[in-house]
């Protein structure tokens, strides 16, 4: 049986340069997730009760306020006249502020603002560098396959409270690594096995983990890998193929323009009519795998502006892993759906 490769989904491996990088800054420590390296900022807050957080947001970076007993105050990011708008506000004890996908983003003047700033650099670490924030946090697991990958650092150069891996924290690690392995094992067998994917089964084990894990340093592979990450590779490959989505699909971007920094992680569109989660199934039987950024949470607050968006948003992939022929792969599933249900 003929082999499809698939595109998307979870990451099994790094790009690795020979020269080391100089990414993140030295004071920089290593956290087993990005939910953790937050969870080791807020324990440093005190006397904080409220925190302005984007409406546009993942449940997870949510949760860490709302268990240290803090008040979610919602701002409204939404898209209006091919913009995203980001209505920061600064009635809060901490703002908490993210770029999206790579793509640089326009804020107000911060300068007024009295409390603390957390800034997640999740989507931004290999585009911007900031000076803003009192505290800066992310995880490469969303760039490429590193078993932990959390990071945080204070912009006073104060360390931040870390701990030694715990039991659930190894078995995160040991059920990522097995995953990892799996997946490698899928993606380069010569057939096409689609009942083979017991990686998701592992990666779905490690997730479910998650919510549990306490404050604990990365796996020590990962903060030795973390140096040499090919960066120049990273950046080029990912800039190539979203220069050709973004082409292709001009009329649908929620970032229209690639500034010369950007270095995508999705190029983000939204899907008209009511038909993203149609289109999603349609790609995902084709084995191309796009997620969706964010489901909705029950932390979540929502209004009708901002919902629009979340309603209508497909990730659509562009990573390191594939080259011009799968972008034209998925240029061509789409197109076919826009002739065949968007007439």
């Amino acid at each position: 049986m003929t082999k499809i490769n698939e595109i998307g989904s979870e990451f099994w491996d790094i790009p690795i340069a020979d020269s080391q990088n100089y990414l993140f800054p030295v004071q920089t420590q290593w956290f087993v997730s990005g939910r953790t390296a937050l969870q080791a900022i807020i324990k440093d807050l005190q006397n904080c009760s409220t925190v302005a957080v984007p409406s546009w947001s993942c449940h997870s970076m949510l949760k860490p306020f709302v268990d240290a007993g803090m008040q979610l105050c919602f701002y409204p990011v939404y898209f209006h006249n091919r913009t995203l708008i980001q209505e920061v506000r600064l009635d809060c004890d901490i703002l908490f502020l993210m770029d999206y996908f790579g793509y640089s983003s326009d804020l107000p003047d911060l300068q007024n603002f009295n409390g603390f700033i957390i800034r997640d650099l999740t989507h931004s670490i290999f585009s911007q560098s900031y000076s803003d924030a009192d505290f800066y946090f992310g995880s490469l697991r969303k760039w490429c396959g590193f078993w932990t990958g959390g990071y945080a650092w204070r912009q006073d150069r104060r360390q931040l409270f870390n701990s030694d891996l715990d039991n659930e924290a190894l078995l995160y690690i040991k059920l990522r690594k097995e995953a990892m392995a799996l997946k490698n094992s899928y993606i380069t067998a010569y057939s096409d096995n689609i009942e083979n994917k017991e990686h998701l089964k592992v990666y779905n084990e490690a997730e479910d983990l998650l919510d549990n894990l306490h404050i604990a340093s990365a796996a020590e592979r990962d903060i030795d890998l973390i140096k040499s990450i090919d960066l120049k590779f990273i950046k080029q490959r990912r800039r190539a193929n979203a220069e050709l989505l973004m082409d292709a699909f001009k009329e649908f971007l929620i970032f229209p323009h690639l500034n010369e920094t950007d270095i995508p992680l999705f190029v983000p569109i939204l899907v008209p009519n009511g038909k993203r989660d149609k289109l999603r199934k349609i790609l995902i039987e084709q084995k191309i795998y796009c997620p969706v950024h964010w489901p909705l949470s029950n932390l979540h607050n929502m209004e009708e502006r901002t919902l629009s968006m979340i309603d209508c948003e497909l990730s659509l992939v562009c990573d390191q892993r594939y080259t011009e022929k799968d972008m034209e792969r998925i240029i061509e599933a789409i197109n076919l759906f826009w002739k065949q249900d968007l007439q």
